[in-house]
């Protein structure tokens, strides 16, 4: 994955290192629709990878009833999605979307005349609906209404263009085919199965893809376009491998192929968008979800959805996903943010929570553009709510700590992370939060006994040891802090500047002048062989004289000594 900014990275961050995630390659299953035995070319997840994240942050969301009938459908529970979707078309008649796939679900099923019914239904909504035509062409085919069935094939190949669902081409042309040879139209057939053989490229990259060979994926279906430069289907896959890939930039230029052919494919502008976010491009990824937002779609996309956008951090990643509105006014408003336009993303999570109230991630999401706007008060109402929502993610109660310590809440902070440390009691990175919490608000012993359990579990833990040996020190324990201040230089030699620092000072609250002043022109030396005139030495003389921790300056006066070390590294070279 490419690099991203801070902002861009607003799942919860790990308690720490422990935490490890991994990015397989879904393993996917397809079966392949034939005339006699229909099964749609349905991608989805037959054993989806399962990733540690820290934690796994839950997409909490509710979905409309039409909504959760495509995520059973996308399950394969198919007469679960036939009831749900039967409650959809009673809630709203005229809703041609829900008839569609009501016919298409009760033709799975072998139900041919109630699913020639309900897409006769869709039909008369939309005309030009090509999916409609395409499972009414053969639940006419099922009963033997050869001649209705190839004038449904024909109309659902002239109207059709690619879409969220599926490429349902393929079963109009493999149906029309045989229909065309059990009628003796022999030329005919040929012509539909000359075309089924590029799309079978299609096929047999979609099998690579299973397989996790995808470039060998991108080989195949870089045949199909040979043949058909102007087929969206086939740049649409190709741009699916490509994310999958990491290889965003040709991901982009696949999309934008497809969307050249087929402008009115609002979900392709979905996987653009999220490829522009990899790529930090968030003016293009702010236009692209625009677009789907202004044309009103009921899903914004649905197939090959497991590596793409707010499902990118999931821990249970499967292609057959549902992507809402709500998601895309999510998504919105984090390229809104990362171009600073922190009002505009507001309220773009407003409107997502306004489609659904129980988006705890868009319900976070503004907690935290809230919090940074100073309005703290009304970001801690927003974590409370997301909690109350999800109490098993213990992410929340350590952004809501954070915005009490903003706050000067210290004791309601401390509450919360003592919760993450009772949720988390065998992970250092839940006791190291606590720790500092406990230091700034005073509590040093508390802060030492939480220093203490981290190096325990994780012995080689530079930055515990560093810490404890600040605490050691404001505590007066002088020979425990040298130590572990020693300890820490040991794991890690990049830490010799900062142990120098310190010690300068401890040395300076025990009276030894003579040993700070030796640390402080050791230090100097250190600075002045990485890095010339780095720090005027009188300058050196003040922080190591100063009275008092710098505990909360420490690691970043770490980052930035790395960082200048390796700046000036690259300079001289």
């Amino acid at each position: 994955m490419t690099e991203k900014s801070d902002r861009k990275k607003r799942q919860p961050s790990p308690l720490s290192r422990a935490f490890v995630s991994c990015r397989t390659p879904p393993l996917l299953s397809r079966a392949y629709v034939c005339f006699h035995t229909l099964t749609p070319l349905l991608i989805f997840a037959a054993a989806p990878a399962i990733c540690l994240l820290a934690p796994a942050p839950a997409l909490a969301r509710t979905l409309t009833t039409y909504e959760r009938g495509m995520a059973e459908f996308g399950h394969r529970k198919f007469k679960e999605s036939i009831k749900t979707l039967e409650i959809a078309v009673k809630e709203k008649p005229d809703d041609v979307d829900a008839w569609t796939e009501l016919g298409r679900g009760l033709m799975m099923e072998d139900r041919y005349k109630e699913g020639l019914e309900a897409s006769t239904r869709a039909i008369e909504i939309n005309p030009k609906n090509f999916r409609a035509y395409t499972f009414r062409a053969f639940c006419n085919f099922k009963l033997r209404r050869v001649r209705e069935g190839l004038e449904d094939s024909d109309k659902a190949i002239d109207y059709y263009q690619v879409n969220p669902f599926d490429p349902s081409i393929l079963w109009a042309l493999d149906n029309r085919a045989r229909a065309y040879k059990m009628v003796r139209r022999n030329d005919l057939a040929s012509a539909d199965l000359e075309l089924l053989q590029v799309y079978d490229l299609l096929n047999k990259a979609i099998k690579f893809r299973e397989w996790a060979r995808l470039n060998d994926a991108v080989t195949t279906v870089d045949q199909a376009i040979k043949n058909m430069p102007k087929n969206s289907d086939f740049w649409f896959f190709r741009g699916v491998v490509n994310g999958n890939r990491r290889d965003f930039w040709e991901a982009a230029a696949d999309f934008s192929n497809a969307i050249r052919h087929t402008p009115t494919a609002t979900f392709l502008y979905y996987f653009r968008g999220d490829a522009y976010q990899q790529l930090n491009q968030h003016r293009e990824a702010v236009q692209d979800f625009t677009n789907i937002i202004n044309a009103k779609p009921r899903l914004a996309a649905y197939r090959f959805t497991c590596e793409t956008g707010r499902l990118r951090d999931q821990g249970l990643r499967e292609d057959m996903a549902v992507i809402t509105i709500g998601d895309i006014y999510y998504l919105r408003a984090q390229s809104e943010a990362e171009l600073g336009r922190t009002s505009e993303a507001i309220e773009d999570l407003n409107q997502a929570l306004k489609l659904d109230s129980t988006d705890t991630a868009a319900l976070t999401l503004r907690a935290e553009l809230v919090s940074e706007s100073g309005k703290n008060d009304v970001a801690i109402k927003d974590f409370t709510e997301a909690i109350r929502q999800n109490p098993g993610d213990w992410s929340k109660y350590h952004q809501r700590a954070n915005a009490y310590m903003k706050l000067g809440k210290i004791q309601e902070a401390l509450q919360d992370y003592s919760e993450i440390v009772k949720r988390n009691p065998d992970e250092a990175g839940s006791y190291m939060i606590r720790a500092l919490a406990r230091q700034r608000s005073g509590d040093y012993q508390g802060a030492l006994d939480d220093y203490t359990q981290v190096v325990k579990l994780n012995p080689n833990d530079d930055d515990a040891f560093l810490s404890r040996g600040v605490c050691f020190k404001l505590l007066k324990r002088y020979k425990d802090a040298l130590e572990d201040f020693d300890r820490a230089e040991k794991i890690n030699a990049e830490n010799k500047s900062i142990v120098m620092e310190e010690k300068a000072k401890l040395y300076v609250e025990t009276g030894e002048e003579s040993l700070a002043r030796s640390q402080v022109k050791n230090l100097d030396s250190a600075l002045a062989a990485k890095r010339p005139n780095y720090i005027l030495i009188g300058s050196i003389v003040l922080i190591a004289l100063s009275s008092g921790g710098a505990f909360f300056f420490l690691k970043s006066r770490k980052r930035k000594l790395k960082k200048g070390l390796a700046g000036e590294s690259a300079a001289s070279k």
